[in-house]
Protein backbone atom coordinates (compact mmCIF):
# COMPACT_ATOMS: atom_id res chain seq x y z
CA UNK A 1 0.00 0.00 0.00
CA UNK A 2 1.59 3.38 -1.38
CA UNK A 3 2.02 6.06 1.35
CA UNK A 4 -0.54 8.75 1.74
CA UNK A 5 0.43 12.12 -0.52
CA UNK A 6 -0.36 15.42 -0.09
CA UNK A 7 0.01 16.74 -3.22
CA UNK A 8 -1.36 14.03 -5.45
CA UNK A 9 -4.35 15.06 -5.52
CA UNK A 10 -6.70 16.20 -8.28
CA UNK A 11 -9.12 18.66 -6.20
CA UNK A 12 -8.18 21.02 -3.76
CA UNK A 13 -7.98 19.78 -0.33
CA UNK A 14 -10.17 21.19 2.33
CA UNK A 15 -7.07 21.04 5.08
CA UNK A 16 -8.20 22.20 8.42
CA UNK A 17 -5.62 23.59 10.56
CA UNK A 18 -4.96 22.62 14.06
CA UNK A 19 -3.49 25.37 16.43
CA UNK A 20 -3.43 23.63 20.09
CA UNK A 21 -1.01 23.50 22.78
CA UNK A 22 -2.05 19.83 24.53
CA UNK A 23 -3.09 16.53 22.80
CA UNK A 24 -6.28 16.51 23.54
CA UNK A 25 -7.15 20.22 22.36
CA UNK A 26 -5.37 18.73 18.87
CA UNK A 27 -7.50 15.33 19.09
CA UNK A 28 -10.61 17.00 19.74
CA UNK A 29 -10.13 19.28 16.94
CA UNK A 30 -9.06 16.78 14.58
CA UNK A 31 -12.42 15.27 15.43
CA UNK A 32 -14.26 17.82 14.89
CA UNK A 33 -12.91 18.40 11.66
CA UNK A 34 -13.50 14.87 10.53
CA UNK A 35 -17.08 15.21 11.10
CA UNK A 36 -17.15 18.34 9.06
CA UNK A 37 -15.33 16.63 5.90
CA UNK A 38 -11.60 17.75 6.30
CA UNK A 39 -9.67 15.93 3.25
CA UNK A 40 -6.65 16.66 5.15
CA UNK A 41 -4.72 18.03 8.41
CA UNK A 42 -2.30 21.07 8.81
CA UNK A 43 -0.31 20.53 12.37
CA UNK A 44 1.00 23.56 13.85
CA UNK A 45 3.81 21.64 16.27
CA UNK A 46 5.12 25.07 17.00
CA UNK A 47 1.97 25.42 18.85
CA UNK A 48 1.72 22.28 20.84
CA UNK A 49 3.84 22.63 24.37
CA UNK A 50 7.37 21.11 23.66
CA UNK A 51 7.31 18.72 26.42
CA UNK A 52 4.45 17.12 24.87
CA UNK A 53 6.30 16.75 21.57
CA UNK A 54 6.95 13.22 22.37
CA UNK A 55 7.02 10.21 19.91
CA UNK A 56 4.06 8.96 21.35
CA UNK A 57 2.03 12.11 21.34
CA UNK A 58 2.40 12.86 17.92
CA UNK A 59 2.11 9.64 16.21
CA UNK A 60 -1.64 9.59 19.09
CA UNK A 61 -2.38 13.14 17.07
CA UNK A 62 -1.33 11.78 13.71
CA UNK A 63 -3.50 8.28 13.92
CA UNK A 64 -6.05 10.72 15.11
CA UNK A 65 -6.57 11.90 11.30
CA UNK A 66 -7.73 8.56 10.00
CA UNK A 67 -4.97 8.24 6.97
CA UNK A 68 -5.54 11.55 5.92
CA UNK A 69 -2.40 13.84 4.40
CA UNK A 70 -0.92 15.30 7.28
CA UNK A 71 1.12 18.66 6.73
CA UNK A 72 2.97 20.03 9.25
CA UNK A 73 4.98 23.51 10.95
CA UNK A 74 7.65 24.04 12.96
CA UNK A 75 8.06 27.88 12.85
CA UNK A 76 10.47 29.80 14.83
CA UNK A 77 7.35 31.62 17.09
CA UNK A 78 5.38 30.26 20.01
CA UNK A 79 6.57 27.16 21.68
CA UNK A 80 9.81 27.12 19.53
CA UNK A 81 11.10 30.45 20.53
CA UNK A 82 14.57 30.53 21.20
CA UNK A 83 15.18 27.08 18.40
CA UNK A 84 17.93 27.23 16.40
CA UNK A 85 17.09 26.50 12.85
CA UNK A 86 18.87 23.11 13.59
CA UNK A 87 16.42 22.52 16.29
CA UNK A 88 13.14 22.99 14.16
CA UNK A 89 14.08 20.71 11.85
CA UNK A 90 14.66 18.03 14.67
CA UNK A 91 10.76 18.41 15.03
CA UNK A 92 9.90 18.61 12.04
CA UNK A 93 11.64 15.02 11.24
CA UNK A 94 10.77 13.56 14.62
CA UNK A 95 6.92 14.28 13.21
CA UNK A 96 7.77 12.55 9.95
CA UNK A 97 8.90 9.35 11.60
CA UNK A 98 5.80 9.62 13.50
CA UNK A 99 3.42 9.86 10.24
CA UNK A 100 3.17 13.40 9.06
CA UNK A 101 3.04 13.56 4.95
CA UNK A 102 4.59 16.97 4.25
CA UNK A 103 6.92 18.91 6.18
CA UNK A 104 7.05 22.60 6.03
CA UNK A 105 10.96 23.81 5.15
CA UNK A 106 10.94 27.79 5.83
CA UNK A 107 12.39 29.36 2.88
CA UNK A 108 15.17 30.80 4.76
CA UNK A 109 15.82 27.86 6.71
CA UNK A 110 19.27 28.77 7.64
CA UNK A 111 20.00 31.75 6.72
CA UNK A 112 16.54 33.31 8.98
CA UNK A 113 15.89 36.77 8.16
CA UNK A 114 16.36 36.78 4.47
CA UNK A 115 14.49 39.36 2.18
CA UNK A 116 11.26 37.83 1.67
CA UNK A 117 11.68 34.61 3.36
CA UNK A 118 14.01 33.11 1.19
CA UNK A 119 17.30 32.88 1.14
CA UNK A 120 19.68 33.45 -1.55
CA UNK A 121 23.19 32.70 -0.18
CA UNK A 122 24.92 29.07 -1.31
CA UNK A 123 26.32 27.68 1.40
CA UNK A 124 22.32 28.04 3.23
CA UNK A 125 20.69 26.91 -0.27
CA UNK A 126 22.70 23.70 -0.44
CA UNK A 127 21.71 23.00 3.38
CA UNK A 128 18.42 23.07 2.38
CA UNK A 129 18.40 21.25 -0.40
CA UNK A 130 20.57 18.09 1.19
CA UNK A 131 17.78 18.27 3.80
CA UNK A 132 15.11 18.33 1.83
CA UNK A 133 16.94 15.05 0.24
CA UNK A 134 17.04 13.41 3.41
CA UNK A 135 13.44 14.03 3.98
CA UNK A 136 12.86 12.80 0.54
CA UNK A 137 14.89 9.55 1.15
CA UNK A 138 12.48 9.53 4.80
CA UNK A 139 9.70 8.75 2.85
CA UNK A 140 7.85 12.33 3.06
CA UNK A 141 7.07 15.37 1.26
CA UNK A 142 8.19 18.88 1.28
CA UNK A 143 6.54 22.15 1.70
CA UNK A 144 8.80 25.67 1.04
CA UNK A 145 7.73 28.11 2.34
CA UNK A 146 8.15 31.92 2.14
CA UNK A 147 6.10 34.44 4.08
CA UNK A 148 7.08 37.89 2.38
CA UNK A 149 5.05 40.13 4.27
CA UNK A 150 5.37 42.46 0.76
CA UNK A 151 3.16 43.61 -1.77
CA UNK A 152 4.96 41.88 -4.19
CA UNK A 153 4.48 42.14 -8.64
CA UNK A 154 4.26 38.91 -10.63
CA UNK A 155 7.69 38.41 -11.23
CA UNK A 156 8.97 38.43 -8.03
CA UNK A 157 6.49 35.94 -6.99
CA UNK A 158 7.04 33.80 -9.55
CA UNK A 159 11.10 34.07 -9.01
CA UNK A 160 10.31 32.98 -5.04
CA UNK A 161 8.43 30.17 -6.75
CA UNK A 162 10.72 28.60 -9.23
CA UNK A 163 13.40 28.87 -6.24
CA UNK A 164 11.22 26.93 -4.35
CA UNK A 165 10.94 24.39 -7.19
CA UNK A 166 14.96 24.46 -8.26
CA UNK A 167 15.52 23.28 -4.36
CA UNK A 168 13.62 20.22 -4.43
CA UNK A 169 10.35 21.35 -2.59
CA UNK A 170 7.24 19.20 -3.72
CA UNK A 171 5.13 21.56 -3.25
CA UNK A 172 5.72 25.90 -3.19
CA UNK A 173 3.58 28.00 -0.89
CA UNK A 174 4.05 31.83 -0.61
CA UNK A 175 2.10 34.11 1.12
CA UNK A 176 2.33 37.93 -0.11
CA UNK A 177 0.90 41.36 1.56
CA UNK A 178 -1.42 43.28 -0.41
CA UNK A 179 -2.45 46.94 0.38
CA UNK A 180 -5.88 48.04 -1.03
CA UNK A 181 -8.50 45.81 -2.65
CA UNK A 182 -7.59 47.33 -5.52
CA UNK A 183 -4.78 44.58 -5.92
CA UNK A 184 -7.21 41.63 -6.38
CA UNK A 185 -6.28 41.64 -10.53
CA UNK A 186 -2.69 41.22 -9.57
CA UNK A 187 -3.71 38.86 -6.85
CA UNK A 188 -5.40 36.58 -9.30
CA UNK A 189 -3.20 37.38 -12.23
CA UNK A 190 -0.26 36.05 -9.92
CA UNK A 191 -2.03 32.62 -9.72
CA UNK A 192 -3.07 32.28 -12.90
CA UNK A 193 0.53 32.64 -13.72
CA UNK A 194 2.13 30.54 -11.45
CA UNK A 195 -0.46 27.88 -12.33
CA UNK A 196 0.88 28.50 -15.88
CA UNK A 197 4.46 28.29 -15.07
CA UNK A 198 5.37 25.73 -12.03
CA UNK A 199 5.73 22.04 -12.60
CA UNK A 200 5.12 21.59 -8.93
CA UNK A 201 1.77 22.23 -7.04
CA UNK A 202 1.40 25.68 -5.02
CA UNK A 203 -0.51 27.08 -2.13
CA UNK A 204 -0.76 31.02 -2.55
CA UNK A 205 -2.05 32.91 0.02
CA UNK A 206 -2.44 36.77 1.08
CA UNK A 207 -2.77 38.81 4.05
CA UNK A 208 -4.23 42.46 3.89
CA UNK A 209 -7.68 43.33 2.48
CA UNK A 210 -7.84 40.91 0.02
CA UNK A 211 -7.17 37.71 2.21
CA UNK A 212 -10.55 36.22 2.28
CA UNK A 213 -11.42 36.34 -2.01
CA UNK A 214 -7.95 35.13 -2.40
CA UNK A 215 -8.19 32.29 0.54
CA UNK A 216 -12.24 31.17 -0.72
CA UNK A 217 -11.45 31.73 -5.15
CA UNK A 218 -7.50 30.86 -5.30
CA UNK A 219 -8.57 27.04 -5.58
CA UNK A 220 -10.99 27.83 -8.59
CA UNK A 221 -7.54 29.11 -10.20
CA UNK A 222 -5.14 26.93 -9.33
CA UNK A 223 -4.09 26.83 -5.49
CA UNK A 224 -3.90 23.46 -4.27
CA UNK A 225 -5.10 23.95 -1.50
CA UNK A 226 -7.95 25.06 1.00
CA UNK A 227 -6.47 26.17 4.40
CA UNK A 228 -9.69 26.07 6.63
CA UNK A 229 -10.16 26.13 10.37
CA UNK A 230 -12.68 24.34 12.37
CA UNK A 231 -13.53 26.78 14.98
CA UNK A 232 -11.65 29.78 15.67
CA UNK A 233 -9.84 29.56 19.81
CA UNK A 234 -6.74 31.46 20.98
CA UNK A 235 -4.20 30.62 18.74
CA UNK A 236 -6.48 30.30 15.47
CA UNK A 237 -5.74 32.27 12.26
CA UNK A 238 -8.55 34.82 12.23
CA UNK A 239 -7.86 35.25 8.09
CA UNK A 240 -8.34 31.22 7.57
CA UNK A 241 -12.26 30.50 6.61
CA UNK A 242 -14.11 28.56 8.68
CA UNK A 243 -14.65 25.02 7.41
CA UNK A 244 -18.40 24.75 7.19
CA UNK A 245 -18.60 28.08 5.88
CA UNK A 246 -15.88 27.38 3.20
CA UNK A 247 -18.04 24.35 2.03
CA UNK A 248 -20.88 26.68 1.27
CA UNK A 249 -18.59 29.15 -1.07
CA UNK A 250 -17.26 25.73 -3.05
CA UNK A 251 -21.16 24.71 -3.31
CA UNK A 252 -21.88 27.82 -4.65
CA UNK A 253 -19.62 27.87 -7.28
CA UNK A 254 -19.81 24.19 -8.20
CA UNK A 255 -22.68 25.15 -10.97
Amino acid sequence: MSKVSFVNHDEALLCAMVQCETVEECICKIKSSLAEDATAFGIQLCKIKKELRTKENLTKIFEACEGLPIYVTSYRHNQNEGYTDEECVEVLLLALECGATILDIMGDMFDRGSRWELTEKPEAIEKQKALIEKIHAMGGEVLMSSHTGSNLTVEETLHIAKCHEERGADLVKIVNRTDAIEDLPKSFETIIELNKTLNKKFLYLESGPTQKLVRNLGPQLGVCTYLTCQSYGPFDTPAQPKLTRLKKVIEGLDY
